[in-house]
């Protein structure tokens, strides 16, 4: 921002330490203006007298004057200079002539007009710089400070906190998570009347000394006095419970869901950008856990720079092939027949030990890494399907892979440039990507559809919206979660779960897979149920190519010897 409001702006080589008081830099301009004007005076003398060109340097400590002093400060200035060059400087000092009266009276005057001219002159940018510095730190729409005021408040307290000893102070960020979707139904006049309502409202409702501004469109920040932690926290609360209060806009109730990220500011801050970031660093984190609230804590920034860290080996390691996919069997219930599997991606880094998915997959879907990592699993998975004329395999799709309509619409292309047909492979998809964006969700789901590719919903019942998406969208089928198979032995509510969601599933005509079985007791019960697929460690762990190929031979040939042996029994 161009800020107009100090003599820096104007003239930035008569800086002066940013720790000065009031007082103190009052004092400093006056001795830098003396200063200039005795070496004006000593310059002109020098330099031979007044009827040289060197009298006007007296311009410059006028024209600071007026930018440090105003009208009042250029006018003693242009009168001092202008009687420093007056009756007792020489017109020539070698000659010793003296300047007439008018001479001097008349360079008195050009003083002055300069000093008053540019006094008006700064005076009126100095104004027009306040005014517009008051529309960027004022929301027009909500009448909220902005960021711009955030970022100058919190440089104040800084400078207050240096100078003196002052309560301690924090600053709690906080997001409404509902805006986007009130902004999406009921437009961009109705979202701003919701934040102006549950801004004022939490306003009211805290006690202590604070100040709250706009941060982002979805996002408030509030800078607290004299608070310690725990008092942090309650405000918090506060806001929790403002935001889940109702707005009325046009006889339309509306909630919002408030989370936040806080940092209590110590006496050693130093930056306000580096406040603000560890603030909102603590947001991030409660967005990243799925948690209302968290305090900034330096393991944090720790686990960060690890996160970078990962990521950039993940990078490294596609380009230096470290991945590779291994295959977990999915079996038919009926017939017990191996119908084909699950792609799943492993990492062998450059010491061929296996980092486990758990430790960097999350990190990777949530990146922009996850495309090119997807678009590996795709290339191999069709790669040995053509080499090895693999059956069925199911690939997972993150919520970034769903949201990218490139990846969505050049699926079908992508996958028949390996001379592999679309139905040899399925999508399978988590219910966060459907909640994230239903509408989006939707349309790519039909794409890829359209396409010829199966689309399943993975881990079916561990959301607590899943059975709404069912019926608008195309799906192929869904997998059971394996949290549903643990307990199928020894309890009766636990299969009667697994049977209502069979059922349901079965209703809409959707291929259900249940995943996790691991004893033949859990098999027999999830087959007897009318479940059509199943997977887990009863029949195989996931494999490396070789291996599962192995697996399937070996398979085969015990699938046909059952049947040549049955065949030999029959009369």
């Amino acid at each position: 921002m161009n800020r107009l409001s100090s003599s820096e702006s104007y003239l930035p080589i008569f800086r002066y330490p940013k720790t000065l008081s009031k007082s103190a830099k009052l004092i400093y301009r006056f001795l830098v203006i003396t200063i200039l004007l005795a070496a004006g005076t000593w310059i002109v003398y020098s330099t031979g007298g007044t009827s040289y060109a060197y009298p006007y340097v007296i311009i410059l400590p006028v024209l600071l004057s007026a930018v440090w002093f105003g009208l009042p400060g250029a006018i003693f200035c242009a009168v001092t200079g202008g009687i420093l060059l007056g009756p007792w400087m020489p017109l020539e000092v070698s000659s010793g002539t003296f300047q007439s009266t008018q001479n001097w009276l008349a360079r008195t005057a050009f003083f002055l007009l300069i000093g008053t001219f540019s006094a008006g002159l700064f005076q009126s940018v100095r104004k027009a710089n306040q005014r517009h510095l008051q529309a960027l730190e004022i929301d027009q729409k909500t009448g909220l400070r902005t960021q711009a005021a955030l970022m100058r408040g919190l440089e104040r307290l800084l400078r207050r906190t240096r100078q003196e000893e002052t309560p301690s102070s924090a600053i709690l960020l906080l997001r409404m998570q509902d805006l986007w979707e009130i902004l999406q139904s009921m437009g961009a006049d109705t979202a701003e009347r919701v934040v102006k309502d549950v801004a004022k409202r939490i306003s009211q409702n805290i006690e202590r000394p604070h100040r709250i501004y706009r941060f982002s469109k979805s996002e408030l920040a509030l800078i607290l006095s004299g608070v310690s932690q725990e008092e942090v926290d309650s405000i918090f609360e506060i806001a929790k419970g403002v935001g889940e209060e109702e707005t009325i806009v046009n006889g339309i109730p509306l909630r919002v869901q408030i989370i936040a990220g806080s940092y209590l500011i110590k006496e050693n801050d130093q930056n306000a950008e580096v406040i603000l970031n560890r603030a909102r660093t603590g947001l991030s984190v409660a967005i990243e856990h799925n948690a209302p609230y968290r305090r900034y804590d330096p393991m944090f920034d720790q686990k960060t720079a690890e996160r970078v860290q990962l990521i950039a080996r993940v990078r490294k390691g596609l380009a230096s092939q470290e991945f590779q996919l291994f295959y977990q069997p999915k079996m038919c219930l009926r017939t017990g027949q191996h119908i084909g599997s699950e792609a799943l991606l492993r990492w062998f880094n450059h010491e061929n030990k296996m980092v486990m998915p758990g430790l960097f997959m999350p990190k990777v879907e949530s990146t922009t890494l996850i495309d090119p990592v997807t678009r590996f699993v795709i290339a191999r998975a069709c790669e040995d399907i053509r080499s090895h004329n693999l059956m069925s395999i199911s690939l997972n799709f993150a919520i970034n892979n769903l949201m990218n309509q490139s990846l969505v619409s050049d699926l079908g292309r992508i996958v028949s440039s390996y001379g592999v047909s679309p139905e040899s492979l399925e999508i399978e998809i988590t219910e966060g990507a459907l909640i994230q964006d239903p509408t989006h969700a939707k349309e790519a789901v039909e794409n890829l559809r359209d396409q010829g590719f199966k689309v399943s919903l993975d881990d079916f019942g561990t959301g607590y919206s899943s059975f709404q998406y069912l019926t608008h969208l195309p799906l192929s089928g869904l997998k059971i979660d394996r949290a549903f198979v643990i307990n199928l032995e020894a309890s009766a509510d636990a299969r009667t779960i697994m049977k209502s969601m069979i059922s349901m599933a079965r209703a809409l005509k959707l291929e259900v897979t249940v995943e996790g079985i691991e004893t033949e007791e859990q098999r027999k019960i999830v087959t007897d149920l009318g479940a059509d697929l199943a997977q887990g460690f009863h029949f195989s762990t996931p494999l490396p190519l070789p291996q599962y190929l192995q697996w399937a031979t070996e398979r085969s040939q015990t699938a046909a010897q059952h049947l040549e042996l049955k065949g030999s029994k029959s009369p």
